[in-house]
């Protein structure tokens, strides 16, 4: 039997020591050792693998965990910028946001901040829960549509570390944060229309503080959408697999051709993929899969291997603002299920 310690198992999955120390503690799922040594705990690297493919984790078979350890301290590293967009509303883009971000903090170990540039705030609510994000209001605290505010109104923050809302902090670094939105983001943007670029010049300056940047992008074609490009490495497109859902795609296809046409200089982001939410076994489903995937073909676009299926467990989850992983009564193939896609993602940026 091959015996593995913690940084035999960091080296197998390509982490660092401490990811490895937070998964025992974290994860009610992680194996037991099968002995404590003097020298620490050890584990069978079986069970260490079936575990890790349950998680959709890789096996690297690295030679030092040097390297992950010096990843691990490398606080110079500038985030990756993603954005979940879909020109269509009601495909789930807010709660697909909100779970990836959590898993990867939770389960990677990464530094995330979500931003919520939806003037319906959906993404908020979700993260902070329907109490918390009344309490936030009720203390006048500033939302997104602030830094989009005319300099002369006086309110406009000098750093978006004035509008980031702590949500959840680990010893190792790790963490979860929000940058909230409101119904007045609505307003903002009728006054912001030569502002695009603010957001990413916000992001740029607290871009090393994290890992993982994540935006939740308005249904609609707008200043907006011009700030995300701008600003974003890298664009994923939720779908629901359904007709008035699918009709977002051309119009997103439409709105990328725009912002190359006006912004010839500009870098486009790339498109990393388009994800298929909250899935079922109708027939229509199965049509609109084959509709998507031959738009996809047709522009070169990743779809991905794994899929969101239809399941209660996500509503529940947002009333508390929690994770489909960490919600009660949530079916635990539900959450291996979602762990997959938000591991899918995580590769398609190379995180």
């Amino acid at each position: 039997m091959d015996l593995l310690g913690l940084a035999e198992i960091a080296a197998l999955l390509g982490v660092s020591k401490q990811a490895v120390a937070n998964w025992k503690a974290r994860k009610a799922d992680f194996p037991k050792p099968i002995a404590e040594l003097k020298s620490g705990p050890v584990w069978s690297k079986a069970a260490i693998v079936a575990w890790a493919d349950s998680e959709g984790l890789s096996i690297v078979e690295a030679e030092e965990d040097d390297e992950a350890e010096e990843e691990e301290e490398g606080a110079a590293r500038r985030a990756i910028i993603a954005a979940l967009m879909n020109m269509k509303g009601g495909v789930g883009k807010s709660t697909m946001t909100a779970n990836v971000g959590w898993y990867a903090a939770y389960h990677r170990n990464l530094r995330v901040l979500l931003i919520d540039l939806d003037p319906q705030f959906n993404l908020s609510q979700y993260i902070l829960g329907a109490r918390g994000y009344e309490k936030l209001l009720d203390e006048g605290s500033p939302t997104i549509e602030s830094i989009f505010r005319d300099s002369k109104s006086g309110n406009k923050p000098d750093s978006l570390a004035e509008v980031i809302r702590p949500v959840a902090n680990w010893n190792d670094g790790s963490c979860i944060h929000i940058v909230p939105a409101s119904l007045e983001l609505a307003w903002a943007m009728r006054y912001a229309t030569d502002r695009a670029h603010i957001l990413r010049d916000y992001i740029d300056d607290i871009r090393d503080q994290y890992d993982l940047v994540l935006i939740d992008c308005a249904p609609t074609e707008s200043i907006l959408s011009t700030a995300t490009y701008l600003a974003t490495d890298y664009i994923f497109v939720p779908v629901k697999p359904e007709f008035l859902s699918t009709i977002g795609l051309p119009l997103l296809l439409q709105s990328i051709r725009e912002f190359q046409n006006t912004h010839k200089n500009a870098p486009l982001p790339e498109l990393g993929g388009i994800v298929f939410n909250d899935t079922g076994e109708k027939v229509e489903h199965d049509r609109s899969r084959d509709y998507v995937r031959g738009i996809a073909a047709e522009n070169d676009w990743y779809v991905f291997e794994n899929e969101v299926s239809h399941s209660d467990s996500y509503p529940a989850g947002a009333r508390v603002g929690k994770p489909i992983f960490l919600t009660d009564n949530a079916r635990s193939w539900k959450k291996e299920e979602f762990n997959r896609v938000a591991g899918e993602f995580l590769e398609r940026m190379g995180v």
